[in-house]
């Protein structure tokens, strides 16, 4: 029994798909790619945090979420901050939560 591999399948749906049909690697630029461009990923669905409604809002960008941004108390309106500064912290810490939003995805199949 061989590991099957699945090349740039990135959308939550297609992985989920992909699992149940018996994949077992993937590769993906999503989580990063986004993450860059202020999106966020949550189970409530994508997080454009530029956007002026996130100015005051200081929730993290998921509850229970245990990422480096969420676990060190960022909120949306600090991280919003730092992408219209220019900051690279912000890119940095979105990433890091889109990937823990995959990896938890996949922990849930």
């Amino acid at each position: 029994d061989r590991p099957r591999y699945l090349m740039g399948v990135g959308y939550e749906r297609d992985l989920v798909d992909a699992v149940r049909a018996g994949v077992d690697m993937f590769d993906c630029v999503l989580p990063t790619r986004n993450g860059r461009n202020a999106n966020a990923f949550t189970r409530q669905g994508r997080l454009h945090l530029r956007n002026a409604r996130f100015r005051e809002d200081q929730a993290p960008l998921e509850d229970g979420c245990d990422c480096e941004a969420c676990s060190t108390g960022a909120s949306r309106a600090y991280l919003r901050h730092l992408f219209l500064a220019g900051e690279m912290l912000g890119p940095i810490l979105v990433s890091l939560h889109n990937l823990r939003h995959y990896q938890r995805l996949l922990l849930d199949i």
